[in-house]
């Protein structure tokens, strides 16, 4: 994504940018009037609150951003609640742990990519005359609290009932995973005053959750231990709070994570309904139809606003030397790899079986390399899977992989036939 940092006064823009490229995140600096970016903008960080103005006009422009994000200071976070109110769609904080900076930039990244997706597809769904799907029904705000009883469940009790949330409490961490695998929460807090090593490791196992990798989370630590601090911000920690301590910042970055999160899995939810909308209920891919009438809106859209797109294509095979399964194992076995595919992609790409031997994975906002890196995956994945089809024909499988990044001018159709012609060409024998 182009992140342009924009501010009246150059300094300022400047020092910004040089917090964000010291967590690893490119941005242009860019001061004065609002004016277009010359490689185009995605995201606009603001430093300064004072120049509300100037992202009320950048939003009036034909160049609006996806996002305008407002850069404060961690001793001063955006209010609590639900509702982001003003032109920014939301806060990071410039002058967080390097890590924590990078991560709230990748999340709002997240969020924007998928936005942008739902209602491409929902335009999509439009126009093949598919009505749109319910949004979810609103949940309550709600947070697990993981420790031993502490000042800070006080704390996070009285701000979360001030937005009509609650929290719940679990003592150990067995009754608190459990817990989190049988009902939703916006955030959890975990206790690490007394255990440290313990909030680090359960800090870790959320991120290795694939339903709990993105769960706000905040950790208690003891006053003066610097090192749990860093280590559960480096596992994914979106916040962290001294015991005894004011705790204000601490609760106010928590809900900005869960802002944030809480916009992603609209997101997400509203783009996976529209997918099975016009999906393969067998695999989880697109219908041939809807992906083409997708892609093309993919390329325009990518096209008109300069972000990178990109496509990979699969060939399964069965393996060189293998005993060739019949036409109702293959059938079967592909259905397979093309599920396994649907489960690696992200939320945001789309996909489609083309006859039945060939997978196309559509990126949005990616460069080459991400399609690259998903076709590798996938084929990786399920070459080390032989499928079975019922009638003792197992066989190992091979992948030929093409990926290929739109072009200027060029459409969907032409960038699939250009994969494609990749694929057979390698497939000529020599």
């Amino acid at each position: 994504m182009r992140i342009v940092v924009r501010a009246s006064d150059a300094r300022v823009a400047r020092d910004a940018q040089a917090q964000l490229a010291a967590a690893g995140v490119e941005a242009l600096a860019v001061a004065g009037p609002a004016r277009p970016s010359p490689d185009g903008e995605d995201i606009a960080i603001f430093p300064n609150a004072e120049d509300a103005a100037l992202a009320q006009a950048l939003v009036a422009s034909a160049a609006a951003p996806l996002a305008l994000l407002l850069g404060q200071r961690w001793a001063s976070p955006p209010p609590r609640g639900l509702i982001t109110s003003g032109v920014f769609t939301g806060a990071i904080s410039l002058d967080a742990p390097p890590k924590l900076l990078a991560a709230q930039v990748e999340g709002w990244t997240r969020v924007v990519i998928a936005e942008e997706e739902r209602a491409r597809r929902g335009l999509t769904a439009e126009a093949l005359g598919l009505a749109r799907p319910q949004p979810p029904e609103p949940r309550r705000l709600k947070a697990l609290y993981i420790g031993a009883p502490s000042s800070m469940f006080l704390a996070l009790e009285r701000a979360l009932s001030e937005q009509g949330g609650v929290v719940a409490a679990a003592f150990s961490s067995y009754a608190g995973f459990d817990h989190l695998h049988d009902e939703p929460f916006d955030a959890v807090v975990l206790n690490g005053t007394n255990d440290a090593a313990t909030a680090i490791s359960l800090c870790a196992a959320l991120r290795r959750n694939a339903t709990l990798y993105h769960l706000p989370t905040m950790v208690v630590v003891a006053s003066g231990d610097t090192d749990t601090a860093k280590a559960v911000i480096d596992r994914g920690a979106s916040s962290v709070a001294t015991v005894n301590a004011p705790c204000g910042a601490s609760l106010g970055w928590l809900f900005e994570a869960v802002r944030r999160e809480r916009r992603r899995r609209s997101g997400e939810h509203d783009m996976f309904a529209l997918r099975d909308l016009m999906g393969d209920p067998r695999t989880g891919l697109w219908q041939r139809a809807a992906f083409d009438a997708q892609f093309a809106r993919l390329a325009g859209d990518h096209q008109a606003s300069g972000r990178p797109l990109s496509l990979a294509v699969l060939r399964v095979l069965p393996a060189h030397g293998a005993r060739a399964p019949t036409a109702e194992t293959w059938r079967k076995g592909f259905a397979e790899v093309a599920s396994l595919a649907a489960r690696l992609m992200r939320d945001a790409d789309c996909g489609v079986t083309l006859g039945g031997d060939l997978i196309a994975v559509a990126l949005p906002a990616c460069r080459l390399s991400h399609a690259k890196r998903t076709a590798e995956r996938i084929a990786s994945v399920a070459e080390c899977t032989a499928f079975a089809g019922g009638d003792s024909s197992v066989g190992p499988l091979v992948f030929e992989q093409s990926a290929v990044e739109l072009q200027p001018g060029e459409s969907g159709a032409g960038m699939l036939a250009r994969a494609l012609r990749v694929i057979e060409v390698e497939s000529i024998p020599a």
